[in-house]
């Protein structure tokens, strides 16, 4: 049961850094780029949030996956 909540946990963690990675990119695309700092900043902001915070998800799975109790 608890490669289930692995898959799960992964899949969520992977989702959150494409998430934020759509975000960066959309902070530094050419639109974006036009409107200034102010309209720029939250989304490359938001988005690197995402993907560090995605981090330590993956690290808790990788750890729960290769734990002996179950």
């Amino acid at each position: 049961m608890k490669f289930v909540w692995v898959l799960i946990g992964i899949l969520y963690a992977v989702l959150n850094i494409y998430v934020g990675y759509l975000l960066f990119v959309a902070g530094t695309g050419a639109k974006l780029m036009q409107k200034g700092p102010y309209l720029q900043g939250p989304p490359i902001l938001g988005g690197l949030a995402l993907i560090i915070l995605a981090l330590p998800l993956i690290w808790n799975c990788i750890r729960l996956a290769t734990s002996r109790t179950g």
